[in-house]
Order: structure tokens, then C-alpha cells, then sequence
């Protein structure tokens, strides 16, 4: 895979059509796709002309980038984003992403701008949304799109009593950002921070009626859904000349609190911000190929209309990233493999390569693969087991071609003075045997024959016991009785031979076995260490949960209210 490039400027990620179809841009998955190091996310969500483009260009560290308005026109349409090394994280990509302002009235329509909402709050780990004034009845009230969201996104395909607090798993942090802020930070009196002034905001009123349900609602979703959320509020910046030109002018030209303000938030999201992570799957770390995937997967359920069943997403998620974990393993043991130079000279160097690659091909697998994956486990072994096999059998066959060959050479001479009756002749079997014993010793010392050396001899001698027996039978010079214990002595050098060959077979097919064992074994005990990292990033994940959960719960009882979400 090519090496992330930095982004120079940002691009259209989501398009959103004048009749409010969502599609995923390709150039866009293109270039997702070349960034293998973890993301962090961060998305900006927002009425239109509240600012968010000038906050994003801060957080990048650049005056321009994403189109700052100058008129009362919405410039941002569908979702773009711009991809840049996170400032504090090396090897890591911040994803930046500009959304469509919402409740554009040249766009007239709630069920869009749901959406766009929904798509921000499932593709970040940091969700910032953006308003203008004071955070009030109606700044809570325009944030409606989070009440909305269990009208498109469910986190259980199997029941139908969702529980507000389930989000929690799924979404991102939350940070609300009020810009032209012109209150002071006091309650009751007394000075507070801007986070306190955001909790003292979401309070909920007691009561069951109606009235009650309807003030409730978006500060319950906002408490139960993320699980945790700050806030920011900044000044006015300067004149009605310098938020026209904001995206030119020097921050020596800003009001200081301001520029304060700005550097604070942009600090809080470089070091708060969390990689992007998949839900229940041990902290497994999205990288832009996972984040394309899954951008694709909820715009097309989005656009269908249909709800997004988190735990079915997650769950093709798993099953395509462990198609492609196989593949990819595959891939590598086959590239480690054809640097074996056949035919190998022992059967345990073929192996020591097997187990080599094997591990090497697995770690690759359990980087990717994702839940449960004992599926995809043996259909790994097993194509590792078919391709093992085939270089086995491929070892045979080159040992088999460089044996016969290497024999038909050095007993080339024999046979030609055999064709020419040069041992018929006194004393000719034991020039015969002599001969025959040099081209013997010479096979023997010849190295890299491979697995079938002894066998190959053993049938090449068995073939010439004919032509022994005749050469033989033409020496005048020996005995009947000389005859037999020669053939006598011929006959058991053959069967230690034979014994040999079968014990050399018996050994090269047991000690590929065991390789397969013990390849088998490193590949569970991999697994086993992969399982119990994960599973202890799961706890840890639900601790947090856990813990968030019970801080809010316990701030309701401070409060004395009750949630009716959760």
C-alpha cells in the first residue's frame, strides 16, 4: 500500500444531490484507501452560517481549506472532508469533516438534514456542534436532529426495547462550541466554567407532562447518548469587517479572548479527540479503509430508509474484514513461499519455511480480522494446508526429475560398456561392481537431491539387478558357488536399501505433519494472546461505559430528575 500523503486542501466526501440522495464520492474511498495508519475523527455539526468551516481551518492549522462564507448562503453541501497528520500522534491521520449547515431554509427538509446529522455522529470520535448566542430553550430546540436519531439508528437488531444509554457504545464525545458568546459565565452568581454552564443547560425538569417530555427530550438524548461533552464559548472575534474577512485576517486583528478561546479548543481536541475504534471488537483500530467501508455501508442503508442496525454493521463489517484478512494472509504465505528453491536438500528446511511463513501470514490475519473468526481461522489453515501440501509434493517431484537425472549421468558410462559387450569378459562382474560402486558413491555425495534420494536409487538399482545377473552369469572366472553369494549379497544390499528408502518416506511425510502441527498450535496460541488483548480492551471499553453511565445517573439524583430514555 502507498504511503499516506497528506491532503492539501479538503475534498467532497458525501455528495448531497438537489433531491436529497446521499452518495459516497470515490475519489474520496480512493484516497481513504491509501491511509493505513488509525484515524482520529473529528466532525462539525451545525446550523449553516454559525462558523463551523472557520473553527475546522483552525483545527488544521491553515487560514483556508473549507469555504468560509461571506453572505447568508450555506457553502458547504453533503459532507467534505481533508485528511492531515494529527498534530500529537505520529503515525496517526486526523480526519476532518465539514458538514452541510443544517436547517438551510433553501433546503426546506428535516429528513436530509437527519441524516447528514447521523452520518457525523456515526463516523466521528469527536462530535462538536456548533450554534451561535447562548445554549437556551430554542439553541436546544434546533438541536433536534439528536432526538431524531432512533428514528434512523438502532444498536439492536434483536429487540425492540432500545435503551438510550446503549449510544453510548457507538457514539462519539461530544463539544458544544457557542460562538458571539456575550454573557457572562455566572450562575447564581457565580462564576462557572463553560462546561458547567453547559450541564446547568441540560438540566431536566421534573414532572411527567407533556410540556415536561418535550423540554426533556434533547437534553436527555445529549446526556445519555455520548459519553462525555464539553463546552466551549467564544467571543465575538471583532468587527462586522473582520468576520467578513476572518479567513484573511492575522490574529493579531482578533479579539484576544477570541484567539484564546480558539487555541484552547483546538489544544482540547488534539489531546482528547480518541482513535477510531470498532464497537466490540477489542479496541480494533479504523484505518481509512475500514472508515470508506463503513461510510458506504450507512449512506446506503440511510438512503434506503431503512434503520442501521449498528450490531448487523458491525457484524458485515467483521465478516467482509475477515474475507479480506484470508486473502491477505494468503497472499503472503504464497510470497514467502516462492523463494523456496526446489528441490529443497532436507525436508526439514521446506518446514522451517512453512512455519516461518505460516507465522508471518498469520500475524497479518489477526491484525485485520475482526470478532468471531474461527470461520475464517480454518479456511486460512486449510488453504495454507493445500498450498503446503503442493509445494510437498512439488519437493518430490523436483527431487524425483534431479535424482533420475543425476544417475542416468553417472551411470551413462556403465551402461554403454555394457552395450557393447565390454564386461563379457574373465573378471568383468568385478569391474561391473567396482564401476558401479564408484557411480554409487559419487550419487551419494552429490548434495541437494532432496527428499527422494534413497528412493530413487533404490528403484534405479532395482531396474539394473537384470543387468547385474547377466554380467554375472558371462564371468568365467567365478564359481557357481561365487555366482550365488554374489547375488545372495546383491539381494540384501538391495533390501537395506529398500529399508532405508521406506524409512526416509516414513520420516519426510511425518515431520511435514508435525510441521503442520506445530504451525497449527502457534496459530492458537497466537489467537489465544489476540483474544485476550481484546477482550481485555472490551472490559476496559465497558468500564468506561459503566462509568459514564454512573456519573450521570448520579448527577440526576443530585438533581433529583429522572430519565425517561434510559
Amino acid at each position: 500500500m502507498a504511503p499516506f500523503i497528506p491532503m492539501e486542501s479538503p475534498m467532497y466526501l458525501v455528495a448531497n444531490s438537489t433531491d436529497g440522495k446521499l452518495s459516497v464520492c470515490q475519489d474520496a474511498v480512493v484516497m481513504l484507501t491509501s491511509i493505513d495508519q488509525p484515524l482520529v475523527v473529528v466532525a462539525l455539526v451545525g446550523k449553516y452560517r454559525t462558523g463551523k468551516s472557520f473553527l475546522l481551518n483552525r483545527l488544521a492549522k491553515r487560514n483556508t481549506g473549507f469555504a468560509i462564507a461571506s453572505s447568508v448562503q450555506s457553502q458547504t453541501k453533503g459532507i467534505w472532508m481533508w485528511c492531515l497528520p494529527h498534530p500529537c500522534l505520529p503515525e496517526h491521520c486526523m480526519v476532518l469533516l465539514d458538514t452541510e449547515g443544517l436547517g438551510d431554509v433553501e433546503k426546506g427538509d428535516d429528513s436530509n438534514d437527519n441524516k447528514i446529522f447521523a452520518l457525523a455522529v456515526l463516523m466521528s470520535t469527536m462530535l462538536v456542534y456548533n450554534s451561535k448566542g447562548t445554549i437556551d430553550q430554542q439553541a436546544l430546540q434546533d438541536i433536534n436532529y439528536v432526538t431524531e436519531l432512533t428514528q434512523l439508528i438502532k444498536t439492536n437488531s434483536k429487540t425492540d426495547n432500545e435503551h438510550g444509554d446503549n449510544f453510548m457504545e457507538y457514539f462519539p464525545r461530544f463539544v458544544w462550541t457557542v460562538r458571539d458568546f456575550t454573557l457572562e459565565l455566572k450562575i447564581s452568581g457565580k462564576t462557572v466554567t463553560a462546561d458547567q454552564y453547559l450541564e446547568n443547560a441540560l438540566k431536566l425538569k421534573t414532572g411527567s407532562s407533556k410540556k415536561a417530555k418535550q423540554y426533556n427530550l434533547p437534553r436527555e438524548c445529549l446526556r445519555y447518548y455520548f459519553r462525555s461533552r464539553n463546552c466551549f464559548v467564544f467571543d465575538c472575534p471583532g468587527n462586522k469587517k473582520i468576520l467578513q474577512n476572518i479567513a484573511t485576517v492575522d490574529d493579531s486583528e482578533l479579539e484576544s479572548d477570541f484567539v484564546e478561546t480558539c487555541n484552547a479548543f483546538c489544544e482540547f481536541i488534539y489531546t482528547t479527540a480518541e482513535k477510531k475504534t470498532i464497537p466490540g471488537c477489542g479496541g480494533k483500530l479504523v484505518t481509512g479503509e475500514t472508515f470508506a467501508q463503513l461510510l458506504n455501508t450507512y449512506v446506503d442503508i440511510l438512503s434506503s430508509g431503512k434503520h442501521a442496525f449498528l450490531d448487523k454493521v458491525i457484524q458485515s463489517l467483521a465478516e467482509t474484514e475477515n474475507e479480506k484478512a484470508v486473502e491477505e494472509a494468503i497472499q503472503c504465505y504464497e510470497k514467502l513461499m516462492k523463494q523456496v528453491i526446489l528441490p529443497m536438500d532436507t525436508v526439514e528446511e521446506l518446514n522451517q519455511i512453512h512455519e516461518k511463513s505460516n507465522k508471518e501470514s498469520f500475524d497479518i490475519f489477526l491484525k485485520r480480522a475482526l470478532g468471531e473468526r474461527m470461520k475464517h481461522q480454518d479456511k486460512l489453515q486449510d488453504t495454507i494446508k493445500t498450498i503446503f501440501d503442493d509445494y510437498c509434493q512439488r519437493n518430490v517431484k523436483a527431487s524425483e526429475n534431479k535424482c533420475i537425472n543425476l544417475l542416468m549421468e553417472l551411470f551413462g558410462e556403465i551402461e554403454n560398456k555394457f552395450k557393447i559387450d565390454g564386461y563379457a569378459k574373465p573378471g568383468g562382474y568385478s569391474e561391473y561392481v567396482k564401476d558401479r560402486n564408484h557411480a554409487e558413491n559419487t550419487y551419494r555425495l552429490t548434495t541437494q537431491k532432496g527428499v527422494k534420494a534413497k528412493e530413487i536409487l533404490t528403484e534405479f538399482l532395482d531396474q539394473k539387478r537384470t543387468q547385474a545377473e547377466s554380467i554375472r552369469m558371462m564371468d568365467q572366472s567365478l564359481t557357481d558357488h561365487e555366482r550365488k553369494m554374489e547375488a545372495e549379497n546383491d539381494k540384501g544390499a538391495m533390501m537395506e536399501l529398500h529399508k532405508s528408502a521406506m524409512e526416509q518416506q516414513m520420516q519426510v511425510m511425518k515431520e511435514a505433519m508435525d510441521a503442520l502441527v506445530r504451525s497449527n498450535k502457534e496459530n492458537m496460541k497466537q489467537l489465544e494472546e489476540r483474544m485476550r488483548m481484546e477482550a481485555k480492551a472490551d472490559r476496559e471499553e465497558k468500564e468506561k461505559i459503566k462509568a459514564a453511565k454512573l456519573k450521570e445517573a448520579e448527577r440526576l439524583k443530585q438533581e433529583g430528575s429522572r430519565c425517561s430514555i434510559c
